[in-house]
């Protein structure tokens, strides 16, 4: 078993710019998020980010359980945010999985792990890709573009 420390930076000027230039009840009209990262302290600030944002979300632990809880959703989410590197299934794979049943459903996959230039050779690629570290700022905005296509 191999032990790691994993560190973010999320910058406080970020965070404040959050509740100033973003539109909570647009966000709230967008959907629900899915939330799926192994590692519960970065699901946990995802999570805090899209709430600073206005957006409802559900943190998933495991991809596993999230397509467990995709297939009985109702209404189903309007997106999925999804880490690459996961012990039980890629975060590639799950998008995959969810996209077969629901080809609407938009997704996002992170990685500080993975480029983007890898991601464009797979089959079945997520809407946007987001780099590891990223702000607050970058994510809801990234997330309110995807949305609104």
């Amino acid at each position: 078993m191999t032990l790691f420390s994993l560190r973010m930076k999320v910058p406080h000027e970020g965070m404040s710019q959050l509740t100033t230039e973003s539109n909570p009840a647009a966000a709230k009209q967008a959907g629900l998020v899915y939330v799926v990262d192994d590692e519960p302290m970065v699901g946990d600030v995802v999570q805090a980010i899209l709430k600073m944002g206005g957006y409802e979300s559900v943190l998933f632990d495991d991809p596993k359980t999230a397509l467990q809880a995709l297939s009985v959703a109702n209404p189903k989410p309007a997106l999925l945010l999804t880490d690459f590197l996961m012990p039980q299934m890629t975060g590639r794979e799950l998008i995959q999985h969810c996209k077969k049943a629901h080809p609407e459903l938009k997704t996002i996959l992170y990685s500080g792990n993975v480029q983007e230039e890898t991601v464009a050779f797979y089959p079945t690629r997520p809407d946007r890709f987001l780099r590891k570290p990223f702000t607050p700022k970058t994510l809801i905005d990234l997330v309110q573009s995807v949305l609104e296509d």
